[in-house]
């Protein structure tokens, strides 16, 4: 089986959810024959650890210009497709398809506009996120000139969702996701493969009172989940337990991040190994306000056998494993409740953390997320 992929990034470091998700599409797909990756390549990518895996990567700089935008307005329709709308990586994808291909699989809605007409092959769309849905949350959330920009993106997404119905497949990230798509788009193919991770390594338990959000800190919902958590939850943590500290973990903290900074809060940036960082932290959160898809850095955390204390919708796509790693609280009070009865007792922030740890490796491996999406490609006559 020949697959072409077409992705956001070049997915090597591994060092968003984004990332990891492709990365672990591709390898899975690898495992079964050939795979072509095209995708953005930026400076801090690395295309030779998966060319020496056997994967070809044909890559293409991310540049963005006014006349891009332009392009990708006509072509996409929707902002956030246009920002990564690029005919050098058009190109790219015709060429590689028109090579042969068994399987086309376009990594996120805005980048459907890449699936060459014509094409032969079964066509799968992989939907991290129902992006209608998250900007549609944004809109809820915001005022002014951005309520009314985000509403507008949320209208041009929802019609750029509803072309999925052109795929063969479409898989989404979870249950929540594939009932949300069904009420936009009627597709008699939607699978749920989940987020996954390979191979738990819990590290050694954390020795002081410290919790961490781990995320890309550039990035509106984290933004907002980072804000919220700092000024609504964490002065009643302190205030319970004095010697705790918070580190808000990741790269490009915007500057409403960096302004949270304090005696007991740490931003980071970017941090090349987020080993040690776990390593300190005894309880991670997910904190999320906004948001879609399911979270990758909860399983990240629970991978490294730390905790979670999350929001409902942080842990949306991943509700069986509350209870199993993950704390859900909402309100202010009662997630500092929740945050300093685990500071307070090492054993039982240990006992959870490995719980999480096992119920990843059980329930939530790439082999087993990828099962459903693989019978489909592989058992003639299904698609």
């Amino acid at each position: 089986m020949r697959s072409v992929v077409v992705a956001k990034f070049v997915p090597w470091p591994p060092n968003s959810g984004d990332k990891r998700r492709t990365l672990g599409l591709v390898r899975a797909l690898r495992r079964h024959g050939e795979v072509t990756l095209c995708a953005f390549e930026t400076p801090d990518d690395d295309a030779a650890p998966l060319r020496a895996e056997g994967i070809d990567v044909r890559s293409v700089p991310l540049q963005r210009s006014v006349r891009g935008l332009l392009d990708g307005l006509r072509v996409g329709q929707s902002i956030t497709a246009a920002r990564f709308w690029d005919r050098r990586l058009a190109a790219t994808v015709r060429g590689a398809v028109a090579e042969g291909t068994d399987v086309t699989l376009v990594g996120h809605v805005q980048f459907m506009p890449y699936a060459p007409s014509g094409r032969r092959g079964t066509y799968v769309v992989d939907m991290q996120n129902i992006e209608s849905s998250l900007a549609g949350r944004i809109a809820a959330s915001a005022t002014g000139v951005k309520k009314v920009a985000w509403a507008a993106e949320a209208w041009a997404l929802r019609r750029l969702e509803s072309r999925t119905r052109r795929a063969d497949v479409v898989s989404v990230v979870s249950d929540l996701d594939r009932d949300t798509l069904a009420g936009i788009v009627d597709h008699p193919r939607v699978l749920v493969v989940p987020n996954a991770w390979d191979e738990p390594d819990p590290l050694p338990p954390a020795q002081d009172p410290v919790v961490s959000f781990v995320a890309l800190l550039s990035w509106g919902p984290n933004v907002e989940a980072a804000a919220w958590f700092a000024r609504e939850v964490w002065p009643r943590v302190v205030e319970a337990v004095p010697g705790a500290r918070l580190q808000l973990v990741g790269r490009n903290p915007a500057p409403a991040v960096q302004a949270l900074a304090g005696p007991s809060v740490e931003v980071t940036g970017t941090v090349p190994d987020l080993a040690p960082w776990y390593q300190r932290t005894r309880v991670a959160l997910a904190p999320l306000l906004t948001g879609g898809g399911s979270r990758m850095k909860i399983l990240e955390a629970l991978a490294t056998g730390r905790p979670v204390v999350a929001t409902a919708i942080g842990a949306e796509g991943l509700e069986d494993l509350v209870g199993r790693g993950v704390v859900v609280a909402d309100e202010p009070a009662a997630m500092a409740q929740e945050i300093v009865a685990l500071l307070g007792d090492p054993d039982r922030a240990t006992e959870l953390g490995l719980a999480g740890a096992r119920a990843v490796g059980e329930d939530h491996s790439w082999t087993a997320a990828v099962r459903p999406l693989l019978a489909q490609l592989e058992t003639p006559g299904t698609v």
